[in-house]
């Protein structure tokens, strides 16, 4: 019985946690957003001035602050959005309030992951043009063989104005998506409608007339988590993107491929380099849909069921995969195939 209660206490501290990590992730979401408009007007999509336009703005300090501290926003927000998808896991998507949360939360973080890979793609330099390899090469030569008509997707990004195209889906399109998603999953998040309930009530009183002052405010524990929180993750990604900046490789050199994505792509690197190019295009769907069946898997008793046996297996093999790859040599994935298309022409 002891262990049963021990077990109840950590998911009840996990739970409480909700707004911790809710609170941070509105803040980095915020500070992504704030830094990325201010780069918008420095970035050129045409083809052949974003990388140069990449190099000016890092020439400038304040402009390659900004970069910095909009590179690890994003890169933050996804490793917190991560960590809070950990976490109602482990305290189970019971129930069809949290069943649906916990689908538009897997929506989310699909959404986020493909933010920064578009982001990725804008930079110009040598890892966005191997980046770019993967999604046409990949598309292309094997989705287009069972899907003809994907070439429609592929053709539309691969003209010249596929770049320019590329900047509208990562500064509106799935901005939009993003917050849509956030709005969704609150409606049926508890924890995320407990956040927002301090200002509920400053609405209702404005509605009523009187006007809540800030000191009054203040007084809600949410609110003082989210303020205190907020202030800590700037002064974390400031001291970050002084000491760490964005990394910003090379102009591409055609038909090679030298290196590595970033840390929350490396467990797919790892299948690539077991499988070849179709594991980039199975592996994602293939996580997702796990993630999608966790909740028929969850009971509303205590302990670990099969939901969150299944959700700790596949976190540790995505972990231990990524680990692998870190570690491994560079392997070209599409190389032959750039060569081949190559030799065609």
């Amino acid at each position: 019985m002891a262990f049963r209660e021990r077990i109840q206490n950590v998911i009840t501290q996990l739970k409480q946690t909700g707004i911790i990590l809710g609170g941070i992730l509105i803040a980095f979401l915020f500070y992504s957003t704030m830094s990325g408009i201010i780069l918008s007007f420095f970035y050129d999509p045409a083809p052949e001035k974003a990388y140069e336009s990449m190099q000016s703005i890092v020439g400038i300090p304040l402009l390659a602050f900004t970069r910095n501290f909009h590179y690890w926003s994003g890169d933050l927000l996804l490793f917190v959005l991560f960590l809070h998808v950990t976490r109602v896991a482990l305290t189970k998507p019971v129930g069809s309030a949290r069943r649906y949360a916990w689908w538009f939360g897997t929506g989310l973080l699909f959404l986020v992951g493909a933010e920064m890979l578009i982001g990725t793609f804008l930079r110009g330099d040598q890892e966005a043009y191997e980046a770019y390899s993967h999604f046409f090469v990949g598309t292309n030569a094997i989705v287009a063989n069972y899907f003809p008509a994907i070439t429609i997707l592929t053709d539309f990004f691969s003209q010249n104005s596929a770049l320019f195209r590329f900047f509208i889906l990562h500064t509106v399109l799935l901005p939009l998506g993003i917050v849509f998603l956030i709005i969704a999953h609150g409606l049926f998040a508890p924890t995320f409608r407990a956040m927002l309930m301090p200002w509920r009530k400053v609405s209702d009183s404005a509605l009523r007339g009187k006007i809540v002052g800030a000191k009054e405010l203040f007084t809600y524990s949410s609110v003082r988590k989210i303020v205190i929180l907020s202030a800590f993750s700037f002064i974390i990604i400031s001291i970050l993107s002084v000491a760490v900046p964005a990394p910003l490789y090379p102009s591409p050199f055609v038909g090679l491929e030298v290196t590595k994505p970033p840390w929350w792509l490396l467990w797919i690197v790892a299948l690539e380099n077991i499988w070849g190019l179709t594991a980039i295009l199975l592996a994602p769907p293939a996580l997702f849909l796990i993630f999608a069946i966790i909740p028929f898997f969850t009971k509303d008793r205590a302990g670990a069921d099969l939901g969150v046996y299944i959700y700790l297996t596949a976190l540790a093999v995505v972990v231990l995969l990524s680990f692998w790859a870190a570690n491994a040599p560079q392997v070209a994935h599409t190389e032959h195939y750039n060569q081949a298309a190559g030799s065609a022409h």
